[in-house]
């Protein structure tokens, strides 16, 4: 396999047992975190990930957005991306290039910064936030 391709099975296993398999460019790739007990680490990513489990980390990317789903948890945050769209609860930093975005149900904690914020109402914040 070349680099930026990953075989993914996309067809049912075949008579002899034995999967079909085909490429698809990691450039189109969207990131997906269920809901799962514990995940910890650093996710780099190009388009879109959302999150819609537990999360603690470091989350990046210049040119992609980051959803937080309603009841996740992202902690020990550090979020550098270019939009993100929270809906869940976010305790750490998060730093967007473009637009950010707190969700009816989002529940943040921490630093923000961004050159646009949009707070609908039932949003939670308790932190500080500046204009980049």
């Amino acid at each position: 396999m070349s680099e930026g391709t990953a075989a993914v099975s996309t067809r049912p296993v075949s008579s002899d047992g034995e999967r079909q398999r085909t490429n698809i460019n990691k450039d189109n790739w969207l990131g997906f975190v269920g809901d799962v007990v514990n995940f910890t680490g650093e996710v780099r990513f190009k388009s879109m990930l959302r999150i819609d489990g537990h999360f603690s980390g470091n989350v990046t990317s210049p040119d992609g957005t980051l959803i937080v789903s309603t009841g996740a948890e992202v902690t020990k945050a550090v979020i550098n991306v270019a939009v993100a769209k929270i809906n869940g609860t976010v305790e750490g930093d998060i730093h967007v290039s473009k637009e950010l975005v707190l969700g009816r149900t989002a529940n943040v904690k921490g630093k923000v910064a961004a050159p646009a914020l949009v707070v609908e109402e039932g949003a939670r914040f308790n932190g500080s936030c500046r204009r980049v």
